[in-house]
């Protein structure tokens, strides 16, 4: 854009040059020979020729631009639940006196252009790419013990003669993200998006635990209307929209088996938002989701289908939400409703249905504080990131001694308080919780060898951060995190983590 400017400038000097001249030759007392006239005319004639030629260039690049902030605006539209303003309707204000809001859409688009031009990624098609992408290194100390040392989500016991601290480092929840704007295909603009992290296992190699693998985290292709969208992808369930902000858990969101229904996993959805005007919009969506296994991944060398996979069917999702920005606050207010299901099939012929209602909220109080959260009530929900990692109980029907199980019941969520102190710092903390219902436990006899993860009922855990952005792309973010999980023999483990995240977005 910088360029484009330039050439127009050029132009401008080109063409009064051009005209001073001219008014020259027009006011000149003594005649010029023809000749020199006629050369001076040549000149002039081919300074216009070649600026005319740089203006149409310029123009070229510029309605470039300005289809790629059209594409820009669109995605920022459906990913706010906001219809974009009909040209029609932003043709309405006045160009000498533009208002706040139209001042701010003008300074974001000259910031997207001079961002655009700073970043060009080429690629097979002639539309833009984007490379974006989060380095973060953490380091960390813990005390107690855990299941993952560098992303703990559960407090486990500490075994005889080991320390009770340890300290590490990690850049394995590194980011890297690629976003593709396409054309318009049936009146809607097209976007896609990538991103993986370091997540994957670690390096079986000499020092291999301080790197790790490249993991696909989430993905998505989109086609939005000003009312409608349909997308696909990797991404997280249509229940469960939020989650708590933190540095120090990417890999997998904040509260990842405390009360967040996180798991991405393939989804084909559909989204349809009523324009309500200064009242907000209301929207529908509906879904259909692969329900993947619970838990941790086995140690199978091929993928093999889930208890959900195997009935045959896909999972349902459904959610209704309402969206309005806030003035004088600190933005939107959101409230939604969501149900899900999904029929799983066991060995021996047994099935059962794994279900689960929920509900999310972001509601500003001030301009300097908001308060956000989730909340659910189902069964079998291993699958979204509940129950501690597991749909079932296994065991012994108390009758029969017969080996027998229980779709576990649950319930849970997570609710976060953010105060925004400027526009470079503030601070977040928040709670969760996912607790099984016990009297799924204690309906069947759970056998002496069962495992530490069947044993597992109730897992809550809290935490706060302080997040410092001097700069947009800079990011230093020290965290405190307690987590303590109970077992179904009402023993207990916990754990503290203290973290600190130092992040550089590009």
């Amino acid at each position: 854009m910088k360029t484009s400017l330039l050439m127009i400038r050029c132009i401008g000097l080109l063409s009064a040059a051009a005209l001073a001249s001219t008014m020259a030759l027009a006011q000149q007392p003594t005649p010029v020979t023809s000749q020199a006239s006629q050369a001076q005319l040549e000149s002039i004639a081919a300074q216009l020729s070649a600026a005319e030629d740089h203006l149409k260039q310029s123009q070229q690049e510029i309605d470039h631009l300005r289809d790629q902030i059209n594409a820009l605006r669109g995605q920022l539209a459906a990913a706010n639940a906001v219809p974009t303003t009909p040209p029609a309707e932003a043709a309405v204000t006045p160009a000498s006196s533009p208002a706040p809001d139209a001042r701010d859409q003008i300074a974001m688009m000259q910031s997207e252009i001079e961002q655009h031009e700073q970043i060009k990624v080429e690629s097979a098609s002639k539309y833009p790419l984007r490379l974006t992408g989060l380095l973060l290194f953490n380091t960390f100390s813990n005390h107690g013990a855990v299941d993952n040392f560098d992303q703990p989500t559960i407090a486990v016991p500490l075994a005889p003669d080991t320390p009770s601290t340890a300290f590490g480092a990690s850049l394995r929840q590194t980011i890297i993200g690629v976003q593709a704007y396409g054309p318009h295909l049936a009146g809607a603009s097209s976007y896609a998006e990538i991103n993986m992290d370091f997540y994957g296992g670690l390096q079986y190699s000499n020092y291999g635990s301080t790197g790790g693998l490249a993991h696909m985290r989430t993905a998505v292709a989109r086609l939005m209307w000003k009312n409608d969208t349909a997308e696909v992808g990797l991404v997280e369930p249509l229940i469960s929209p939020l989650s708590p902000t933190s540095y120090a858990s990417v890999a997998e969101p904040a509260m990842a088996w405390a009360g967040n229904l996180w798991t991405w996993a393939p989804q084909l959805r559909y989204e349809h938002r009523f324009d309500m005007s200064s009242r907000g919009n209301l929207s529908w969506e509906f879904g259909l989701w692969d329900p993947p296994a619970a838990g941790y991944t086995n140690a199978d060398i091929y993928r093999v289908p889930s208890a959900g996979e195997r009935s045959g069917q896909p999972a349902y999702e459904s959610r209704i939400a309402f969206n309005r920005h806030e003035q004088n606050t600190f933005g939107q207010l959101q409230f939604g409703i969501g149900g899900y299901y999904s029929r799983q099939a066991y060995n021996g012929g047994r099935n059962g249905d794994s279900y689960a209602i929920s509900g999310d909220w972001k509601f500003p109080v001030t301009h300097h504080f908001e308060l956000s959260g989730e909340a659910y009530r189902g069964r079998a929900l291993g699958g979204l990131g509940g129950g501690v990692y597991k749909n079932v109980v296994a065991g012994n029907d108390p009758l029969t001694g017969a080996s027998t199980f229980r779709l576990l019941n649950d319930a849970g969520g997570w609710t976060q308080a953010k105060l925004r102190f400027t526009s470079v710092l503030e601070a977040n903390g928040a709670f969760g919780l996912d607790n099984g219902f016990s009297r799924d436990f204690h309906s069947i006899i759970i056998p002496s060898t069962a495992s530490a993860v069947q044993l597992r009922a109730r897992n809550q855990m809290w935490s706060a951060n302080l997040i410092y952005s001097p700069k947009t792309y800079l990011i230093l973010s020290p965290e405190f995190r307690h987590i303590r999980t109970f077992n179904i023999n009402s023993s207990s483990s916990s754990a503290d983590i203290f973290t600190l995240s130092l992040g550089y977005r590009f």
